[in-house]
């Protein structure tokens, strides 16, 4: 598996993460929150470039993460 999807799937993942602290703030950044979600997207786009089919995007994506260490 490439490196560079590794990375992106990373990058998607920390981004969920940080969408998710700005929602569960009291009074959330909304264009942070839209900004984050424009960036996620376009990572995600570019991982359907180089794996067009989403059953298969899901399993490279567990199987990326479950290499990963957990991370709070």
């Amino acid at each position: 598996m490439s490196n560079m999807i590794e990375r992106l799937i990373a990058a998607h993942q920390l981004i969920n993460r940080e969408i998710r602290r700005e929602l569960a703030r009291i009074t959330p950044n909304t264009l942070r929150v839209r900004d984050l979600k424009k960036r996620r997207l376009a990572i995600k786009d570019r991982l359907f470039r180089h794996i067009p089919d989403a059953a298969e995007m899901r399993r490279v994506a567990r199987v990326v993460l479950s290499r990963r260490p957990a991370t709070i």
